[in-house]
């Protein structure tokens, strides 16, 4: 007999037509009960809907019938499906226990509310994300989904120079997602199961903000790999899953969504947008062993918001003394003053298109086939427009002024005004192509694969123009700064501003500049996994893995008119004469109504982008301006791992370890000569060469007791090595006055970091005595030590100590101690009726982090010990849920706390004086987001989802040097936005 369900007597099920798979997870969740089964099983099998049946035999019956299978009784109480040796006509009697029949088996159980089946049952600790979450949220990019999971950290920018910045952060979508207070150099991405390309520039990471989550079949975070893993997940390795051919059945699935951009709209720039997914499954023969699945994608969305920055460099000391340095017993960053304030405005669009298609073949149980193809563009077009106040752009602008009592005080002088525009394009592409097998022969199981991945980064073709001039537009009174509602506001000298009232009037300085960049890697690799069961409570695990990979990148840069060239534009011209040239693009007002009042004249970007290719055909390219940022090279790996998983009763152990070797070449351009070498000094082309030898050892454990209690442990190792750019690149050469000559490079000696990593978890889920009172709790804490730590530079080359002689000095990057990551994890998911019968249809869902890290970076310029990057203290999430039939509601709010973004490293700030310090951290601000979301289903397959973005208008990032400074700040307004979905699945 079938075991009746723990809870009391049950309501009536009610299940709309949907694949098999779904449709168990579905009736698990409103039974409390826990069915067990293999994917395989369900592949091609829909059921048909149930409603008014109140018996779960009955119900279950129902669902499989006309699927060939049959239920039992199995350990624990758990229901197992498995084949049935006879015509699915025949009436099926539940079967006796037969336990160890029913190998790999997919858990689904009710207590648990739609945690992920591999969630539970893996050695591992995982966090994942279903299709039906990331489609529910109001998410605009994967790397903001992944914010939902606990421990990630979504990140609105990078360092990554032209692809970083605040004005990739003006798009006001997550770009990366660091993990456990690393950044995502530190992480494995896998998409469709390959570990993708890494294309970013001057990083490892790869950008997730290229991905829409509306086109994943889900995703998972390991966060303790094992020795099948690749050895530089420090940080934890993204699972990106797209549907396979043979799971869900057949079926199609159309969504159409449309979206608007509320800042935009009430700017009256254009706002709309959408997405149309198309996803197709077909399967063939007579026991539907052949599938075919297609899914493409096309989506556009506007943005638009408002930003507030300061000069690079313009800053300054306000009090000091005679050394210029703050007085003794202040805080530096209470110390600074702004000597800029730009005021800007962005808008954009980005497009996001691409597909997937897998092809997958299971003539039996014991051997499967499969082909599958993935790819994922973005490519946004953005205009920024600035209305700069810089009064502290050289040490003219500076007076330093005696009070009488040793102090000194910093002030402004003079002031000049700066209209300036640009564009910041960039694409972004990446994609995964596959052919393998799982072939299994008695005890044994061997998966081979081939496997190809390319990714690129690109800045296409960003060009810029100015209007300013050093007398014309130049004020003799120094910048005078207030605040209005938290922003930094002008407030003198009032010729400045009125200077800023006629920008009509700025006369052109840079007529035309053009940058392009490229980043580009391709992999090709392949890998062999086996299983040997060795006995019933022992498996053997091994493979090798073997990837060759290229990267070519390059930046070159142009201002057209001092080169040769005449710009864009004649000199001598205005603002108001760009009209005469097709260059104006109507004009906006008062981008943020009250505090930033200004008018923006809008530009042409093409037709700036038309002229300038037409009029500067006498530029001409140096040497080292066409190569001097030009970096390629290869990299090859070779994996080989081992692992035994052992089994006592409800115990699992996985000792395994984990050989890795890499070697890599780079081929990189010296400037400083033109190519041509003199003094001893090689200018021009150089190689150099690295090489990485990493022994993993790892060892994981699991414990459940009870099917509702699971704890597991871990011990693992870790290695993750430079990236080629902070090998070899952007090398320079120069010579002071005193003839020393010094060379700033890459390091090819760098070592890798080597991470030491321990975790331990526990997961406790409950089912209560009726329908909404079931719930699951679980709490990790986590141990990471890192030695020869690197942070994140960004496009530069985060230079160490350098070497002396005579007259060459040598400034490399050199790798930091040790970094020290202590955290917890708590998450929780809870239905409310154990609060009150009428709160039967709400659950409640969290996360919450903490985590505290320290890190020599062994440089003079800062404290011994600093904060790690990317590392907020806290991290938190809500969800309140409502569902009741065929409606569903649901409201989200994240929190971030604050976190270093960058290092106070030494600079001369436009003043003339050298500034750096721990103090001068730029910190980013605890950032917040409220989204709602509503969702109807209709009935035949037809469902529609409403959603708000940010409903309370929270800043989109906020950042300040000093943790607690308020003088030095940059700031992102981006508004809300709605989206409206409807989907339709045959």
């Amino acid at each position: 007999m079938v075991a009746t369900a723990p809870a009391a007597a049950h309501a009536a099920y009610t299940i709309t037509e949907q694949p098999l798979g779904s449709a168990l997870l579905e009736l698990a969740r409103q039974s409390g009960r826990d069915v067990l089964f293999r994917p395989e099983l369900v592949h091609g099998c829909r059921t048909a809907p149930l409603s008014g049946e109140t018996d779960f035999e009955t119900a279950l019956a129902h669902m499989i019938s006309g699927c060939h299978l049959r239920y039992r009784l199995g350990d624990g109480g758990a229901i197992e499906l498995e084949r049935a040796p006879v015509p699915a006509t025949v009436a099926i009697p539940a079967l006796a226990p037969a336990p160890g029949q029913l190998p790999e088996v997919l858990i689904v159980r009710a207590a648990h509310h739609d945690t992920p089946p591999g969630e539970i049952t893996a050695t591992a600790l995982t966090d994942s994300l279903t299709a039906t979450e990331l489609r529910e949220r109001a998410d605009r990019t994967l790397a903001e989904g992944l914010g939902r999971l606990a421990g990630v950290n979504v990140l609105v920018t990078s360092l990554q120079g032209d692809l970083g910045g605040i004005d990739r952060a003006a798009r006001g979508e997550g770009q990366f997602a660091a993990v456990r207070g690393l950044d995502s150099a530190y992480a494995v991405t896998r998409l469709d199961g390959v570990s993708v390309a890494q294309s970013m520039p001057y990083s490892r990471a790869v950008q997730l903000s290229l991905l829409p989550p509306l086109a994943m079949d889900g995703v998972e975070l390991t966060k303790t790999p094992d020795a099948h893993d690749d050895g530089d997940a420090t940080a934890g390795q993204f699972d990106l899953r797209l549907a396979s051919a043979l799971e869900g059945g057949e079926h199609t699935r159309l969504l159409v969504q449309g979206n608007l951009d509320e800042r935009s709209a009430s700017l009256g720039r254009p706002s709309g947008g959408g997405m149309a997914i198309a996803d197709i499954s077909r399967q063939f023969g007579r026991d539907h062993t052949l599938g075919l699945s297609v899914t493409g994608y096309y989506g556009r969305n506007r943005f638009a918001s408002v930003e507030q920055s300061y000069q690079t460099t313009q800053f300054e000391y306000r009090l000091v003394d005679a050394s210029g340095k703050p007085p003794a017993g202040m805080d530096p960053a209470r110390d600074l003053m702004a000597t800029s304030l730009n005021v800007q405005y962005s808008e954009g669009e980005t497009r996001r298109w691409g597909g997937s298609l897998a092809g997958d073949w299971q003539p039996s149980d014991t051997f499967h086939a499969f082909a599958h193809v993935t790819v994922a563009t973005a490519d946004t077009d953005q205009e920024v427009y600035q209305m700069g106040f810089q009064g502290g752009r050289d040490p003219s602008f500076i007076s330093r002024v005696a009070l009488g009592n040793g102090l000194y005080e910093n002030r402004s002088v003079k002031t000049q005004v700066h209209y300036w525009f640009e564009t910041n394009p960039d694409t972004a592409t990446l994609g995964t192509a596959q052919v393998g097998a799982d072939w299994h022969a008695g005890a044994l199981t061997l998966a081979p694969r081939l496997f190809y991945t390319w990714g690129e980064n690109g800045r296409p073709q960003h060009i810029e123009m100015s209007f300013w001039n050093p007398v014309a537009t130049t004020v003799n009174q120094g910048l005078s700064l207030g605040r209005q509602d938290g922003y930094p506001v002008v407030a003198g000298p009032s010729a400045a501003l009125a200077m800023a009232d006629g920008v009509e009037n700025l006369p052109v300085s840079n007529r035309g500049q053009i940058t392009s960049l490229s980043s580009r890697q391709d992999r090709i690799g392949g890998a062999l996994d086996g299983k040997l069961a060795l006995s019933a409570d022992a498996t053997l695990e091994a493979g090798v893995k073997i990837t060759d990979s290229q990267r070519d990148s390059y930046r070159r840069d142009q201002e057209g008119q001092l080169v040769g060239g005449q710009g864009a534009v004649d000199a001598g011209s205005t603002v108001a004469s760009l009209a005469a040239a097709g260059l104006r693009a109507g004009t906006l007002t008062a981008p943020l109504a009250g505090i930033y009042d200004f008018t923006f004249p809008l530009i042409n970007a093409d037709r700036l982008a038309q002229l300038y290719r037409q009029r500067d055909g006498g530029a001409t390219w140096t040497a080292d301006a066409w190569n001097g940022n030009t970096l390629s090279g290869g990299e090859r790996r070779v994996a080989a791992y081992g692992q035994v998983r052992l089994t006592w009763d409800d115990f699992v152990l996985l000792p395994g370890f984990r050989a890795e070797f890499s070697d890599l070449t780079n081929r990189y351009w010296l400037s400083g000569g033109n190519g041509a070498p003199a003094g001893g000094v090689h200018y021009g082309w150089n190689d150099s060469n690295s090489q990485f030898t990493a022994l993993l050892p790892r060892l994981l454990a699991k414990w459940q007791p009870d099917p509702q209690l699971t704890y597991r442990a871990a011990v693992w190792t870790s290695q993750t090595a430079p990236s080629p750019y902070q090998l070899a690149g952007n090398a320079t050469a120069t010579q002071d006055s005193d003839g020393v000559l010094t060379i700033t490079r890459g390091n090819p000696d760098l070592k890798a970091v080597d991470g030491l990593n321990f975790d331990l978890s526990g997961a406790w889920a409950w089912t209560g005595q009726a329908a909404g009172e079931d719930g699951r709790l679980e709490l990790a804490v986590f141990r990471k030590r890192l030695k020869n730590y690197l942070y994140d530079a960004g496009g530069s080359l985060a230079t160490g100590s350098a070497t002396n002689d005579a007259q060459v000095r040598l400034s490399i990057p050199t790798n930091g101690g040790t970094a020290r990551l202590t955290g917890a994890e708590l998450s929780l998911d809870q239905g409310l009726a154990t609060v009150a019968d009428a709160l039967s249809d709400f659950r409640l869902a969290g996360t919450l982090s903490w985590e505290t890290t320290s890190v020599r970076l062994n440089n003079a310029d800062l404290n011994a010990v600093e904060r790690v990057q990317y590392a907020p203290r806290w991290l938190a999430g809500v969800q309140l849920r409502y569902d009741r039939g065929p409606l569903h509601l649901a409201m989200d709010y994240r929190w971030a706390d604050d976190y270093v973004q960058s290092y106070g490293t030494a600079f001369v700030s436009g003043g003339g004086t050298t500034m750096a310090g721990s103090a001068l951290d730029t910190w980013v601000h605890p950032t917040r987001r409220l989204d709602l979301s509503a969702g109807y289903d209709a009935g035949g397959g037809l469902s529609a989802r409403l959603t708000v973005r940010n409903l309370g208008d929270a800043l989109a990032y906020r950042t300040s040097v000093g943790r607690h400074g308020d003088a030095v700040v940059q700031t992102i307004s981006a508004g809300r936005s709605f989206e409206l979905s409807l989907q339709q699945e045959f």
